[in-house]
C-alpha cells in the first residue's frame, strides 16, 4: 500500500468515525428526550387520577 493509499484510507476511517459520533450524539438527545417525555406523561397521568380520585367523594 502507498503512502497515498493509507492517508486516503485513514482518512475515510476518520470520516466514519465522525458520523457514528455524530449517529451516537443524536441517539443519546433522543432518549434524554424520551425521558422527559415519560416523566411528564407520568405528572399528567398521576394529576388525572387525583381529579378523578376527588372528584367520587
Amino acid at each position: 500500500m502507498t503512502d497515498d493509499a493509507l492517508a486516503a484510507s485513514l482518512e475515510r476511517a476518520e470520516a466514519a468515525l465522525g458520523r457514528v459520533e455524530r449517529a451516537a450524539a443524536r441517539l443519546a438527545a433522543t432518549g434524554k428526550r424520551e425521558q422527559q417525555l415519560k416523566a411528564t406523561v407520568r405528572e399528567v397521568v398521576a394529576e388525572l387520577d387525583s381529579l378523578i380520585a376527588g372528584g367520587r367523594g
